[in-house]
């Protein structure tokens, strides 16, 4: 129910992130590392103060767990993932900005690309998608694992997609 932030030099804790009502499930900075975003079963993703580990937005829409979380490349937006949707939250006031539907199994990943015009999901089903941040149209729909698809990212240069699935294999 927890989320904690620790000094990466000496391991120590600075901040103890207190407030979802289930296990936590993803966390992630803001590109300026200001704030910080946590999804958790309890089906809300939650804003922080990164200095001052107090809650600022409390993010609620998705019917299940909140299994991934990211912020988009110029701290805007945030995207989060879970039950079979990825939803687009404005960062400043929390307010739902898009709703992606066309999976069939549950969320496990979400990424956005390097230059913030692109989402991708991967999902329970065996498939990976990629949308388009700004309108939310599925742009396309990656298939060839045969297990569920549990990791997803894009390149640095945004170019290429990698996924990691239970069948245990990664496919680029």
């Amino acid at each position: 129910r927890t989320a904690r932030v620790w000094d990466a030099r000496t391991g120590t804790p600075q901040l103890e992130l207190k407030g979802h009502t289930s296990f936590v499930r993803s966390v992630a900075f803001s590109p300026d590392g200001t704030r910080i975003v946590t999804g958790s079963e309890d089906k809300t993703a939650k804003v922080w103060d990164a200095q001052a580990g107090t809650p600022l937005l409390e993010l609620k829409g998705h019917t299940g767990g909140v299994q991934s979380v990211a912020y988009s490349p110029d701290g805007a937006r945030i995207v989060t993932g879970g039950d079979k949707t990825a939803k687009v939250w404005d960062a400043e006031t929390g307010t739902s900005l898009l709703e992606l539907q066309g999976h069939t199994g549950e969320l496990h990943c979400v990424a956005f690309s390097p230059d913030g015009a692109r989402i991708v999901t991967a999902s329970e089903d065996m498939t990976a998608k990629v949308w388009d941040a700004e309108t939310g149209t599925s742009l396309l729909e990656l298939k060839g694992h045969t297990g569920p698809v549990y990791s997803a990212a894009f390149s640095p240069d945004g170019t290429r997609i990698v996924t990691g699935s239970e069948d245990k294999t990664a496919k680029v």
